[in-house]
C-alpha cells in the first residue's frame, strides 16, 4: 500500500511510479528497524538499484498482514555515511 505522500515524493525525485514499483521488487537492505507496538514495526530500507541510493520507510503490521510504504527519499550525504547505511553523529 502506498500513501499519498509517497506519490508526491516519487514525483519530487524525478522518478516515475513504474520505476518506483520496479525498484520495490529489487533487493533492498533493511538498515534500521523500530518496534512501534506488538506486531508493528517501522523499517528503513536502502535501495541502490536506481540512479541514486534511496531510502524507503515501510510500516509493517503483522497482525493485518499489511505493509504500508510511508515515504521515500534520497539520503543526504551530510546526514548519512558514504554507503548510506548509517546515520552520521
Amino acid at each position: 500500500m502506498l500513501t499519498e505522500h509517497v506519490f508526491e515524493r516519487v514525483r519530487g525525485i524525478d522518478m516515475t511510479l513504474a520505476e518506483f514499483r520496479d525498484l520495490l521488487v529489487s533487493d533492498g537492505q533493511i538498515i534500521e528497524e523500530t518496534v512501534l507496538a506488538e506486531g508493528q514495526l517501522k523499517a528503513l530500507v536502502l535501495y541502490v538499484d536506481w540512479l541514486r541510493p534511496l531510502h524507503v520507510v515501510v510500516h509493517v503490521d503483522q497482525l493485518r498482514s499489511e505493509e504500508r510504504i510511508v515515504t521515500v527519499y534520497e539520503a543526504e550525504r551530510t546526514r548519512w555515511s558514504p554507503d548510506h547505511r548509517r546515520r552520521r553523529p
